[in-house]
């Protein structure tokens, strides 16, 4: 006689959000796409785009949300967010903040996600950017996942804050270090890029008249910080810019589901003591080992 025995399970699945600062996107939209669908990236944030207006365009393979200066200004600034066209009906709203702040919340399998692109003034302009940033935050739900990325033009050095800041920085700080500090210490954000430990060219993402800098970013919120595997720097794709694409590993919660197991009323046995045995124990360890590195959500522990 068979029995049925419902059980709950829970599969993670990864997810690719970046930033890359491509100095303009006139022109550069689909070599762009090509070198997303390389790093098979979900979404990614693109800051400087130098785009005027504000709009949502379809793409061959992304929707492109973008917001920049009226037609009346200078093309400046500007700021954009880019996301797999087959995951288009997950964008549950959007609000084009102003040239320099884009506000995403989207639909993940257990919630929302909350996305702010963000591209900061240079060095001693930064008032009124952090001002409006601070508000956006604000009104975010507490229950959302919280990604802040992009291009803060702030070098925030290697000194550890508890949560906040990492070691894996550059030795490198500038004036736009405080303001940044403050904005994710007040708000309980984590600089993830600090937090993982890297060669230096998967550290430093622009490199311009021979110096190399970190400037762009990306921020989780508390909820999210424990589910980031990886924060990287990426060097093999090119759309003709001094910055590199800069990714985070996520590793999200899919919805629960149910499934049926039948079994012919027999109890299961495992036979652990033959772990006992050095070599038995040997074997099922390294079995263990490649399963998890096989997964796509196995953990990284090259970190703080």
């Amino acid at each position: 006689m068979t029995t049925k025995a419902r059980k709950r399970t829970m599969s993670p699945g990864l997810m690719k959000i970046g930033i890359w600062n491509v100095r303009g996107l006139y022109g550069k939209e689909k070599l762009l796409q090509e070198e997303l669908k390389k790093a098979n990236e979900d979404i990614a944030v693109v800051p400087e785009t130098k785009k005027k207006l504000k709009g949502l365009q379809e793409l061959e393979d992304f929707v492109l949300l973008y917001s920049g200066n009226p037609t009346n200004k200078r093309a400046a600034a500007g700021v954009a967010i880019m996301i797999k066209a087959k995951f288009k009906k997950r964008i549950h709203s959007y609000v084009f903040v102003n040239e320099r702040i884009l506000h995403l919340r989207y639909k993940v399998q257990r919630g929302y996600l909350t996305l702010l692109a963000v591209y900061a003034p240079k060095e001693g302009k930064t008032e009124e950017f952090y001002e409006t940033h601070q508000d956006q935050i604000d009104k975010i739900s507490k229950n959302d996942y919280i990604v802040v990325a992009g291009d803060y033009n702030a070098r925030v050095g290697n000194i550890p804050i508890d949560g906040i800041l990492g070691t894996n920085g550059e030795n490198t700080t500038n004036s736009n270090v405080h303001k940044l500090k403050e904005f994710a210490s007040v708000n309980e954000l984590k600089i993830t890029n600090t937090f993982f430990r890297h060669k230096e060219i998967h550290k430093m993402m622009r490199s311009a008249r021979g110096y190399r800098s970190i400037i762009d970013y990306i921020l989780t919120n508390k909820k999210l910080s424990p589910l980031v595997n990886d924060t990287e720097v990426f060097t093999g794709y090119n759309v003709t810019t001094d910055h590199y694409l800069l990714i985070s590993k996520i590793c999200l919660p899919q919805i629960w589901y149910t499934y049926t197991k039948r079994s012919l009323g027999k109890e299961e046995i495992f036979r652990v003591h033959l772990l006992g045995d050095p070599s038995i124990k040997l074997l099922y360890q390294r079995r263990l080992e490649q399963n998890m590195m096989h997964s796509p959500c196995s953990l990284n522990t090259d970190v703080e």
